[in-house]
């Protein structure tokens, strides 16, 4: 494996990094959504047995769910945006290794090899 391949190896991994984490994201989001239904009908349901006073504690947590709520879809929002520029890069580093393949294939992609020493001599 020459150090392109290993480039596009790392940039892949760092893109699979990404996508687990917006779908980790993703289902947090999920739970915290079904949270909020189920504090919804909690609180619905204390209201229609006329007791207040249980329903206040179970409103500030819902409150507190959907503030949490709105930083995980910023985080969402933002892990996608690192998602898709992972993306672009693994597609570029995935680009310049096949461009790298098929200039290597042929005799024309290849240098010649050079004609006389190495380092010029000093002595003349």
């Amino acid at each position: 494996m020459n150090i392109l391949d290993n480039r596009v190896a790392r940039h892949r991994r760092h893109r699979e990094e990404r996508q687990r984490y917006l779908a980790e994201l993703e289902l947090l989001a999920q739970r915290m959504r079904s949270d909020g239904s189920r504090l919804r009908g909690e609180i619905e349901q204390a209201v229609k047995l006329g007791n207040p006073a249980s329903a206040q504690p179970l409103l500030q947590r819902h409150g507190q769910l959907a503030r949490s709520l709105a930083a995980v879809e910023g985080q969402i929002a933002a892990a996608g945006d690192a998602l898709a520029a992972a993306d672009r890069e693994l597609k570029r580093h995935e680009l310049a290794a096949a461009q790298r393949a098929d200039n290597a294939g042929g005799p024309e992609g290849r240098r010649p090899p050079r004609a006389g020493p190495a380092f010029p001599s000093r002595g003349s």
